[in-house]
Order: C-alpha cells, then structure tokens, then sequence
C-alpha cells in the first residue's frame, strides 16, 4: 500500500465463493497487504471473495479487507476500517490468533452474518457463497431460526400440506448470503426435508412428515 504505514498481523481470513472459510496463520510475506494477499493466492487456487486482516495505524486496530476475483490472483479493491466493529472482529482474530480464543469457537463467530453485521463494507456486504457452505447451514444461518419460528406460530401443533409449507418457506426466506440456499431448493419436499435436518442438527424443533401429504411444525 505505497503511501500508507500500516502495522500487520501475520494472519489472514479469507471468505471464498465455492470454499467457505479458511484461515492462514503465521504469514511472513511482504510486510504489504495486497502484495502478502496476491501472494497467498498465487499459491492458493481460489475462485471469488475477499480477504480480511488485522491492523493498526499505531493508534488504531483495525481490518484491511481486499477482494479478488474468478481466475484472478490479484486484489481487485480493497479498503482499511477503523471503526468500532472493525476493531471487534480483529479483536476477535488476534485473540484467536494468540491461542486466547479456541478454534472451534472462533470458527462458529467468524461467519458471514457476524461479519456483515458488524462493518459497513460495501467489498463485504457485496459477496455471497456460491452453494451455502453445509457448517454455515446448518450451525450459523440464521434464516434457519427464523422461518421456523414463522412455522411455529403460524401452525404449531396442526397438520399443513407440505407443498404449502413449502412454498411459505420459500416466500419466508430472505437468504442474501448464498445463490444456492437449502432453503430455496425447487423442490418442495427437498426444502422442507432439508430446514428439518437444520432444525434436529440444533435441536432447535422438528418437522413431522405424515403418510397423507401433510406435515407439522413442532
């Protein structure tokens, strides 16, 4: 970044289109963001998202955050955040980083949701996961919770077509997180099997299949 003093943290978390979540620690490279991102992804096939890291000004911890493209190993664009919910999440990952945070539940707070609800980044709020990663469905998606909490106090205890379940599940789903979403799957026994394994997996409720076509939301 000519022009620019920046102190970096040598770890790097990158939100990939097609690979999820992946996290690289202990990066010695250029002691420059784009060119220690450019670097990574020479030697690390990606296809497309962004890539966030840890820094500070001297005053101030903050995220660089840089986006790449589809056959491109190169940062497209990219910008550097100081506000408060920058410095949360590089909090976050450098307490990760230095063993004060576990992996497991690091990895269940640094998802896509926690990241775009915490910074106003137009390279973050821009990206979206081809296929919805299958740990981010099933543990982390919070249209899960909500649809169900739609189902529940609409037909709680009652028995409902599957097909109009389905369809309410569909119109209910404001996924914006993923192009292909479990929950928005064209066929419609599909979507209700696939919120129901959610739902078991979190043991949040479950979904009843009948032998007549219908089902109920418990």
């Amino acid at each position: 970044m000519s022009g620019t003093s920046i102190l970096l943290t040598d770890i790097l978390i990158v939100f990939d289109r097609n690979l999820g979540v992946s996290v690289f620690k202990n990066l010695r490279g250029y002691d420059d963001p784009i060119d220690d991102a450019e670097w990574l992804l020479e030697r690390n096939p990606m296809s497309q998202g962004f890539i966030i890291r840890p820094v500070s000004d001297g005053y101030r911890d903050g995220l660089w955050i840089g986006a790449y493209r589809q056959g491109l190993s190169r940062i497209v664009k990219h910008e550097v955040l100081y506000d408060e919910g920058a410095r949360e999440i590089a909090d976050l990952i450098k307490r990760y980083h230095y063993g004060e945070v576990g992996e497991r539940e690091f990895m269940g707070r640094m998802n896509i949701e926690f990241i775009k609800g915490r910074i106003d980044s137009p390279i973050v709020h821009e990206f979206r996961y081809g296929r919805c990663p299958q740990d981010h469905y099933y543990y982390v998606c919070g249209e899960v919770d909500r649809v169900y909490n739609v189902l529940l106090e609409r037909f709680g205890g009652r028995r409902i077509p599957l097909s109009y379940m389905a369809d309410l599940v569909l119109e209910e789903n404001k996924c914006s997180n993923a192009t292909l979403c479990p929950l928005k799957v064209s066929n419609a026994f599909e979507r209700i099997y696939n919120l129901n394994r959610a739902l078991k997996i979190r043991r949040k409720g479950e979904i009843i299949f009948n032998d007549d076509g219908t089902v109920e939301v418990r």
